[in-house]
């Protein structure tokens, strides 16, 4: 409380600077949000396969159910017409309600007495462009199939000389600092970005590339040390014509998984990564009526890695994001925030689908019966890319040669309602319903012919402040 309130002090000793010196120019946003979740077999965080949410392998699941709450405010200051501060304070994010110690019911990160500065940035807009540098927001890249809302440490430039429609980006980010705080000579892990936008009123094309440089690992002695240089290539559109809309992405990620200073023949061989994902949504809007068609796939890991050393990496959803981005929320229940299936934004996502990979197909519809009433439903398929791993898993765990683990996840259907009180709030319901399929069944029962799994259910509301 202490530091909320010291915070708060602090911030209004800034809007008093503000007021008093013209130069500056002080303003803030945010959001306020109450959620009510109940989610029924699931097992909290207590589940070592789902690490928390809902628990398809175990008919025998309680149900969760907890009120939430998520405080994050964004100040500005305009120093003047060239230099600006920005930054993002999570007062709370996801933080339960009567779990203020940050136990083992909290969805959130357990820091409910503290504040998290998550963003501190400036940014210059110099003669030859503009410049930002600090631990700077990261927005999703393109749309959100691969990417996570998130935070990292930057040095960006937005070259001037470039002209429109064109938008270059170029940034140096350092994720990982070890050799200045000990004997390690060269430790760190840094990324280096370039982005092409091309942006009319009705396109939109973005291109990526990305090298990783990852010595973590390097000075852990001449029998252990490896390096990991990974490229990334990243590509995204979204084009309108007339009411129909086309978005699609794509990620291709190669390049070194581990590149060992001393290789060991059929026991420790430099390994490579070789991961790729893709998603495209085709969707018409018809008067009050938004409707689409969407399809996503991210590759599964090839079975090649259990009998092989130097078999590539290629299961994107555990390379790319640990799971779809966490940001990517086309069903309530398949890529939810608190549900631990396919993405990671609370729970971390299920391991055996990371690994499998998912291939899913779907529709889904937008409403707006008022100005304040928006309804939301969709139905969709999804099914694992390659189950060869854990077939080979189930079949040591099982005894049977030919124990098969089939690829069928489940279908889903959601139905929503949002509206709007006020202009900055809106109060919104969810239900969704989740038909398991046989591959959580035939993991589940790999080891014991008794065990069964349950279909998954998601009751919710959200009240939501912006300012």
């Amino acid at each position: 409380m202490k530091k909320i309130i010291s915070t708060v002090a602090a911030l209004g000793l800034v809007v008093g600077v503000a007021g008093t010196a013209s130069a500056l120019d002080f303003s803030m946003s945010g959001l306020y949000l109450v959620e009510g979740y109940m989610l029924n077999n699931a097992d909290g965080g207590d589940n070592s396969v789902t690490n928390g949410g809902f628990d398809p392998y175990n008919d025998d699941a309680g149900t969760d159910s907890a009120w939430l709450h998520t405080f994050i405010v964004k100040p500005k200051l305009q120093v003047n017409d060239k230099i600006s501060m920005h930054s993002e304070l999570r007062l709370a994010r996801y933080d339960v309600w009567g779990d203020q110690a940050g136990g083992d019911l909290d969805f959130g990160d357990g820091e409910e007495q503290n504040i998290d500065v998550y963003t501190l940035y400036m940014e210059y807009l110099s003669p030859v462009g503009k410049f930002r540098m600090g631990r700077c927001i990261v927005p999703p890249w393109g749309g959100e199939f691969l990417s996570t809302y998130t935070h990292a440490d930057r040095l960006m430039w937005w070259p001037s000389f470039v002209a429109q429609p064109f938008e270059l980006l170029v940034f140096t980010q350092k994720t990982t600092e070890n050799d200045w705080y000990g004997y390690e000579d060269d430790a760190d892990e840094d990324v280096y970005e370039i982005d092409l936008t091309y942006r009319t009123d009705n396109l939109l094309l973005l291109g990526g590339y990305d090298y990783f440089n990852n010595k973590e690992n390097s000075d852990m002695g001449a029998a252990n040390s490896w390096d990991r240089q990974q490229h990334q290539l990243r590509a995204y559109g979204v084009g309108k014509i007339a009411n129909f809309t086309i978005e699609g992405e794509w990620g291709w990620r190669f390049g070194d998984w581990q590149d060992f200073d001393t290789e060991v023949a059929g026991v420790q061989e430099d390994r490579d990564v070789d991961a790729m994902a893709f998603m495209l949504d085709a969707s018409g809007q018809f008067d009050k009526l938004d409707v689409g068609l969407m399809y996503f796939w991210a590759e599964a890991q090839d079975d090649d890695i259990l009998t092989d050393a130097d078999a590539d990496e290629t299961a994107a959803m555990q390379v790319l994001e640990s799971g779809l981005g966490d940001d990517f929320n086309p069903y309530y229940i398949l890529t939810g925030d608190l549900t631990g299936m396919l993405n990671s934004d609370v729970f971390m996502a299920d391991s055996n689908m990371t690994e499998s990979g998912v291939q899913s197909i779907g529709v889904h519809s937008d409403f707006q019966v008022s100005d304040q009433l928006t309804l939301h439903g969709a139905i969709g398929y999804a099914w694992a890319d390659d189950t060869g791993v854990l077939e080979s898993w189930a079949q040591g765990v099982s005894g049977d040669p030919t124990y098969d683990v089939d690829d069928e996840y489940g279908w889903e259907i959601d139905l929503g309602a949002k509206y709007k009180l006020l202009d900055n709030l809106t109060y919104e319901v969810r239900a969704a319903y989740f038909n398991t399929g046989d591959f959580f069944e035939d993991i589940a029962q790999a080891a014991d012919t008794t065990n069964d799994t349950d279909d998954l259910y998601l009751l919710s509301h959200h009240l939501t402040m912006t300012f």
